[in-house]
């Protein structure tokens, strides 16, 4: 089967019946991120969004990493 579409496949082919994570866009002391929820106000940082580049030299807010989310 040849699948084109302007979605990745990993996104139009997911199984309906598997729960998604719950991904949020975030603000943790000034710096932009992307988190996946894993507690009522605790996330993991997915990625950070933020243009300064100081910021991702700080390990505080490397990938993986939890944050507390309010």
């Amino acid at each position: 089967m040849i699948y084109y579409s302007v979605i990745p496949a990993e996104q139009a082919l997911v199984d309906a019946d598997t729960e998604q994570p719950d991904y949020r866009e975030v603000e943790v002391e000034g710096v932009s991120m992307t988190v996946e929820m894993i507690g009522p106000s605790e996330g993991r940082i997915v990625r950070l969004l933020s243009p300064d580049p100081q910021h991702y030299l700080n390990p505080r807010f490397q990938p993986g990493n939890r944050v507390s989310v309010s």
